[in-house]
Order: C-alpha cells, then sequence, then structure tokens
C-alpha cells in the first residue's frame, strides 16, 4: 500500500504541469463547444455546461464572444486569460519545464493594463472594448503561467525526492 502510494504521489509530481494543461485545455474547449452544442440543438449538454462556467466568469452578453448566434461560455476578457494560459502551459511542458520564472516586477507589469482597464470600467470612467479585454487577458494569462508554473517547478526539484516514479528515466 505504501509502495502504491509513492507511486501515485510520484505520478502526480512527474506529471503535475500535463495535467494543469489539459484542465486549462479542456476549459476552453468547452467554453468554445458550448454556442456550436446550442446551435445543433445539443441544449441538454450545452446549458448545463454554459451554467457551471458562471462560477469562473460573469458571462456579461456585450462582453462576450457569440458564434452562429450562441454566446461562449466565458467572455472575451476570461476566454483570453485561460487561452493564453493554456497555451503558456503547454509550451511550458513542451519546453521539458525549462523555462525560466519570469521575474514579480515583470509579472506586475504584465498584470497592470487589465487592473487599469478593469478598474477604469467598473468605476463608470469609460468603456473597455472586445479588443482591449482580448489584449489585456493575453497579457495577464501568459504573464501569470510564466511566473507560476516555473516557480512551481523549482520548488519541487528542491523538494527532497521520493523513493519511486511512474515515469521511466
Amino acid at each position: 500500500m505504501q509502495r502504491a502510494m509513492y507511486l501515485v504521489g510520484r505520478c502526480l509530481l512527474d506529471q503535475w504541469a500535463h495535467m494543469i494543461t489539459i484542465v486549462l485545455g479542456l476549459l476552453v474547449l468547452s467554453a468554445v463547444a458550448i454556442p456550436f452544442l446550442s446551435f445543433f440543438g445539443l441544449d441538454v449538454i450545452a446549458k448545463p455546461l454554459f451554467f457551471s462556467m458562471h462560477y469562473l466568469c460573469a458571462q456579461i452578453p456585450s462582453h462576450s464572444y457569440f458564434i452562429l448566434g450562441h454566446q461562449l461560455g466565458l467572455c472575451a476578457r476570461n476566454l483570453a486569460i485561460y487561452s493564453s494560459m493554456f497555451f503558456g502551459a503547454l509550451i511550458f511542458s513542451l519546453s521539458k519545464k525549462r523555462l525560466p520564472a519570469l521575474p514579480w516586477w515583470l509579472w506586475l507589469l504584465l498584470s497592470l493594463p487589465m487592473a487599469w482597464d478593469g478598474t477604469t470600467q467598473l468605476f463608470g470612467l469609460r468603456e473597455s472594448t472586445w479588443a482591449l479585454r482580448t489584449i489585456t487577458g493575453v497579457l495577464f494569462g501568459l504573464g501569470s503561467i510564466w511566473f507560476v508554473l516555473p516557480l512551481i517547478q523549482k520548488t519541487l526539484l528542491e523538494a527532497p525526492p521520493l523513493a519511486f516514479s511512474c515515469v521511466k528515466r
């Protein structure tokens, strides 16, 4: 039993970046699939998916993209954030987890445009556009994933090794 737990733990430690990539990919795929499912009359699948995405996004129609007359599951900004996080995680995984971490000040710099756009819109100083939401979302998503994933990898490499591994090296 102890060996099995070590194997499961080691697999999780070895494959964590791939799991994050898969989860982000499924999230983006689900958001984009919703309008196609609705278009083809598969609302029994589309509606629960759409409503479940409300936990991640306000889904305001005026802030969202539409395909075939149906709203995507995420607003423009969140779709940009999660899509860029997916592609960033994919690049990180394909690089065999060798990308260096983004400095904290650069992550902050990449986050500022979204913070400024969201804050000025929140207080009614101006109305944001779909293009601005998308660009600021991509900057924030890429910056966040590039900042966090290498730090996770560094932390895991500094941790004491486990006795077993699920991947043959």
